[in-house]
């Protein structure tokens, strides 16, 4: 089952025509199996780095449908890894259909935020002393944020499915709470993605000395 790595390497510090300056260097590897991946994460560690680990699954699955990240909770709670599901949804358009969007959020009990772009233009109707042309169906943009997060992926789903049906662009990200630095806990959250998971290794130098 391949993976894909991404390993960001510390920032480091150079002089260059009598300037300090900071070079980053990232490191690509592809086609890589599960052992293959435990092996990379264990020797960064020897190498006396602290590892943050992300997982960016890919958007479809095998048999090109969207990937079901109630499968990936549910190979978690299995593994008796605890973890934290965030709905992620960025809907803009006019004020109409973003209060339809709002007003599933709140009907499903989380909160959102609402943000609006208003185009003060020579031509444009709208004029931000007077509040009752900020609904300009081409001079006003609306983008909804819902605030929707829970330790059991359950709860979000009700929400998830409705605005899935309203053809509105929804995810759901997970992120585990395991020990950092930890082999058993890496291996454990690796087993629960898909195959062609991008693996990021975010590396900084570890405290030898520790709190």
């Amino acid at each position: 089952m391949p993976y894909q790595v991404k390993i960001i390497y510390p920032k480091e510090e150079a002089a260059e025509n009598n300037k300090l300056t900071q070079r980053t260097f990232n490191e690509f590897i592809d086609e890589l199996e599960t052992p293959e991946v435990i092996t990379q994460y264990e020797q960064l560690l020897t190498r006396g780095y602290s590892i943050s680990v992300n997982f960016a699954p890919p958007e479809l699955d095998e048999k090109g449908g969207e990937l079901d990240p109630f499968k990936i909770a549910g190979r978690f709670e299995l593994a008796g890894i605890p973890y934290k599901a965030t709905l992620k949804l960025k809907a803009s358009g006019n004020y109409e259909a973003m209060a339809k969007v709002a007003k599933i959020i709140e009907q499903q009990g989380f909160d959102y935020d609402i943000s609006v772009k208003l185009q003060i233009r020579e031509n444009s109707p709208v004029d931000f002393e007077k509040e009752g042309s900020w609904f300009d169906e081409d001079y006003a943009k609306y983008t909804v944020l819902p605030k929707a997060s829970s330790q059991d992926i359950a709860d979000l789903r009700s929400l998830y499915e409705t605005l899935s049906k309203e053809h509105y662009k929804v995810n759901i990200t997970l992120k585990a709470k395991v020990k950092k630095d930890d082999d058993d806990s890496f291996a454990n959250q690796l087993a629960a993605y898909p195959s062609e998971t991008l693996v990021i290794f975010k590396l900084s130098d570890a405290d030898i000395y520790g709190e």
